[in-house]
């Protein structure tokens, strides 16, 4: 996307947490001009979705094209694929919807301060409680959004006839998409814990944290699993296919006539080398589908996660 449309994302962020925050000087629960870290963080949540889910798309539509070589389909097929992988369908995105509208019922009513505002200025607690529901709504939507994505990537690995473990590049295309979602959905929980305190305490935020975590662990593994199960297979069958070259060949030598094998011992010496060398070069073949920086930096992601409350609290004690 050009850069000119994510900085209209960016404007559009920064509009939206001045009116949050004005909502609240209007109210009176904070001072005219604070702006508070939480109130602020909230916008976040819907234009961060909007904008990975656009980032995504993007991503899995190089990965897919990375992969192309691998799949024996047309041209037509191939767009009609992509689509798919780029495009969710119209019931799961209603469904997602109203499952989003009941969490923000379960949230709404355990935030004290909202039902507080009810009773004092029921206009601005109506405009707040529209703002959180259209917070919660995109957010299912980018949930949906991965768990479609998983389902597809699944599907296309299943659509692959041959693997070539001696180009592997087309094997490992969907490996930065599925560690790229699973780390954003880590980072989103992190910035959830550091700038919302209701985070483990109020149930819809924990129901949302939980499933952050868990489509962040599945993003990463479960789409990766069945290619990693191919490639393990074709492995072995190489293997197995040059251990009975090797072992054929050992027995020509030594079933030959003492004068003819020691006229072609040189060769048939050259022959097992190279045979060895082509075995030595396959058992180190990697099985996991991922590259090494894309494994690091997941881990990374999924460290700071669970060290984000640790770093708060020592944070706090050094500052306050």
């Amino acid at each position: 996307m050009p850069i000119w449309v994510w900085a209209v994302y960016l404007v559009i962020l920064g509009l939206l947490i001045v009116v949050f925050n004005a909502l609240a000087w209007f109210a009176g629960l904070v001072p005219v001009g604070t702006f508070d870290l939480y109130r602020s963080s909230i916008p976040c949540y819907p234009i961060g979705s909007m904008m990975l889910m656009v980032y995504l798309n993007r991503v899995a539509r190089r990965a897919l094209a990375n992969f192309r070589p691998a799949l024996a389909i047309s041209n037509r097929d191939y767009s009609d694929l992509e689509h798919q992988l780029t495009t969710m369908p119209r019931r799961g995105i209603q469904i997602t919807l109203l499952l989003s509208f009941g969490l923000v019922a379960v949230y709404l009513a355990n935030t004290p301060y909202i039902l507080i505002l009810i009773q004092q200025s029921p206009l601005i607690a109506m405009i707040e409680g529209a703002f959180y529901t259209f917070a919660f709504a995109l957010m299912g939507v980018y949930f949906y959004h991965t768990l479609w994505q998983l389902w597809m990537v699944n599907r296309i690995h299943a659509m692959l006839t041959d693997i070539d473990l001696f180009n592997r590049a087309p094997l490992y295309a969907f490996s930065r998409l599925s560690s790229r979602t699973g780390i954003s959905l880590l980072l989103m929980n992190f910035f959830g814990i550091v700038t919302d305190p209701a985070t483990f305490s109020n149930v819809a935020l924990i129901n949302v944290t939980v499933m952050a975590f868990v489509l962040a662990v599945l993003s990463f593994l479960l789409p990766l699993q069945g290619i990693s199960r191919r490639i393990i297979a074709e492995k072995r069958r190489l293997l197995q296919a040059i251990n009975q070259h090797f072992g054929a060949l050992v027995h020509e030598m030594y079933a030959a006539d003492d004068s003819l094998a020691t006229n072609d011992a040189p060769q048939n010496a050259q022959l097992l080398h190279s045979v060895a060398t082509t075995r030595s070069i396959v058992e180190s073949i990697p099985t996991l589908p991922w590259e090494r920086g894309t494994l690091i930096g997941f881990a990374l992601a999924f460290l700071l996660t669970f060290m984000g409350r640790v770093l708060i609290a020592v944070i706090a004690s050094l500052f306050i």
